[in-house]
């Protein structure tokens, strides 16, 4: 099983380990509220039999919390809809046949926004319940920041990994696009769609990458010492807090006492449309992609949910060629960037998570990636004005997914400008 001083899990055995978060999400998710299902009785089953049999890998025996539009045999999948509340789909993801075969147990099922959209869930920031945990992978965020299980899927549409991720103080990999599975995965927007990882330790996320990766495609980067790292200086800037623009900038200054090059990047004026572009992408191929999932004979979808069905059905094909054209230019930027650079520095979120009546947040800083498909990292950095986390990720070429969390884990266990976010007790 994988190292247990960087997870909040019980030595021993995974039995050990599982019925020790049950009796932490039976304490803490009456208020924190991030299970969409859990059964502890199919999950300690689980984990005797990882127990019975010998490890096959790394993350044998350790529980794994997924986020419910990832489809379980085993486990309901309601893609955050009442149109499916109890539907059982006929086999498991891809990613977690994997899983399963990695030796993880299947802990539960996560909180999603409405079919990973908008909708909020009732889950609540674990730092702050007032807050959100952001979204739409609002559960495997809030559960990993509270401790409730040492690792998580989720998917990122715009910035649903990332972001939540941020707002709860914890780690993510949004992996190169097409690197993990996405087979049996609900469909958003494939141009963008991707599973990613949750986790308190940056290292758990490379474990997770060893067992869901396609290939063994890999794209080194340099150690700490001699990493060249561009800073982005983008024209959506202006919509980062007070508190985050100055905790980015401290960061750079630390940065450049230990990489060979710190320098700036500017991101030119006419990408701002990359955020209005990627939405209605998003939205022209949520509304096919969504029209049998929300065809059902009783429940309904939120008046949301149809705004934004509405807006990219609606979509005439010179928007949706100029949306395309604003991608394209982005995609050659992020490459021309990193034809300089060896990784690329922006903020994981604008800042703190608003409050719960405010929505899930502002995916703008965490698009760039999303629409490159080139993988990002996300780390806590500290807190804001109000106590909440906030967070920082590096951006790194095709398939430097590995190569991200070793500079991930050195920045934390070496440098500490990362720094594990404190589980909610330990930060009163």
């Amino acid at each position: 099983m994988i190292d247990t001083e960087t997870t909040y899990t019980a030595a021993g055995s995974s039995t050990e380990t599982v019925e020790k978060l049950l009796r932490r999400i039976d304490a803490r998710d009456r208020e924190i509220k991030a299970w969409a299902f859990l059964d502890p009785d199919l999950a300690l089953a689980q984990a005797r039999e990882r127990d019975r049999t010998a490890p096959v890998s790394t993350l044998h025996g350790t529980p794994v919390g997924i986020k419910d539009i990832i489809e379980t045999a085993d486990q309901p999948t309601t893609y955050g809809s009442e149109l499916w509340q109890g539907h059982r789909p006929p086999k498991d993801a891809h990613v977690i046949s994997r899983l399963r075969q990695s030796g993880a147990v299947i802990l539960g099922k996560t909180t999603t926004t409405e079919f990973a959209t908008y909708r909020p869930t009732a889950t609540r920031n674990p730092h702050h319940l007032e807050h959100s945990p952001g979204g739409s992978s609002s559960g495997s965020a809030a559960a990993v920041a509270d401790g409730q299980v040492p690792l998580a899927l989720g998917t990122q549409t715009a910035g649903s990994v990332l972001r939540p991720g941020a707002f709860c103080g914890v780690y993510t990999l949004k992996p190169t696009y097409g690197r993990w599975p996405f087979d049996g995965v609900l469909p958003v927007a494939l141009t963008f769609d991707t599973v990613g990882g949750f986790a308190r330790h940056p290292a758990l996320l490379g474990h997770l990458d060893r067992q869901l990766r396609n290939d063994h495609t890999n794209t080194p980067l340099p150690g700490l010492p001699g990493l060249r790292i561009g800073v982005l200086r983008p024209p959506w800037a202006n919509r980062a807090s007070p508190a985050a623009a100055a905790m980015l900038e401290r960061i750079v200054v630390d940065l450049r006492s230990h990489a060979a090059e710190v320098a700036d990047v500017d991101v030119p004026d006419h990408l701002a449309a990359i955020d209005e572009a990627h939405t209605l992408i998003m939205a022209a191929e949520a509304s096919a992609a969504l029209t049998d999932r929300i065809s059902r004979p009783t429940g309904t979808i939120s008046d949301q949910l149809v705004r934004f069905l509405a807006a990219g059905r609606d979509a005439s094909a010179g928007d949706i060629q100029n949306a395309r054209a604003a991608l394209r230019e982005a995609r050659h930027f992020v490459a021309m960037a990193h034809a300089g650079f060896d990784v690329l520095l922006t903020l994981a979120s604008p800042g703190e998570a608003p409050r719960l009546d405010a929505g899930t947040g502002d995916p703008v800083f965490n698009k760039l990636a999303s629409i490159a498909g080139t993988p990002a990292i996300g780390m806590p950095t500290g807190t804001g004005e109000h106590d909440l986390p906030l967070a920082i990720q590096l951006i790194g070429p095709a398939h430097s997914d590995r190569g991200l969390v070793d500079i991930a884990s050195y920045l934390t266990d070496r440098i500490g400008i990362a720094q594990r976010c404190p589980l909610p007790e330990e930060r009163r």
